[in-house]
């Protein structure tokens, strides 16, 4: 699979825009953090490619490091400790190039026979490291929004007061318990 700066781009703006992803992402980074890992070399370039996907018991994040900056093995132990699982991959990012001269864009003509122009892109390898981290270290943050797929979300204290209230109004619920007979429960 070849990455784009496109889904670079769009990866951070799907996180922007929501709060929970945001604090769980920060969560995520804390754990991190907390198990010394940035204290091994170049795990502090990394970039996020993809996530944070909740997944059942896992949070994944995928990180993207350039060029020769592969982090350090020995950074992902740490996070086996964790009972994390770490996969490392090797790919190639695509970029665009800085137009300097007429020699750094491509001229394509379109069917109407107009012309478009277009930076030319430039390849350099990359690493993606794969972080499957348990939700538990992600899961004690205090979000009132619960991820129900992608782009849906539910705010369970609404959900929880429209429950309360509509037993209450509808006399729904379980009634209450009789005490016990002659004391013993039969």
């Amino acid at each position: 699979m070849t990455i784009s700066t496109k889904m670079l781009n769009d990866s951070i703006k799907k996180i922007s825009e929501t709060n929970s992803l945001l604090d769980m992402l920060c969560e995520f980074e804390k754990v991190i953090d907390d198990a010394d890992v940035y204290a091994y070399k170049n795990w502090d370039k990394g970039e996020l490619l993809e996530g944070p996907d909740l997944g059942r018991h896992f949070v994944t994040v995928k990180l993207l490091y350039k060029g020769k900056d592969m982090p350090d093995p020995d950074g992902a132990k740490r996070l086996l400790n964790l009972e994390c699982q770490v996969k490392y991959n090797k790919d190639t990012l695509l970029s665009p190039r800085k137009v300097m001269t007429f020699d750094d864009v491509d001229v394509d003509i379109r069917p109407d026979g107009s012309q478009r122009y277009k930076a030319k892109t430039t390849s350099q390898p990359c690493w993606i490291v794969e972080i499957k981290m348990p939700r538990r270290y992600v899961d004690e943050f205090d979000a009132d929004v619960v991820a129900v797929d992608e782009d849906n979300y539910v705010d369970q204290e609404k959900a929880q007061e429209q429950g309360s209230a509509n037993n209450i109004a509808g006399g729904g619920g379980v009634p209450p318990m009789a005490p016990p007979i002659g004391g013993l429960g039969i």
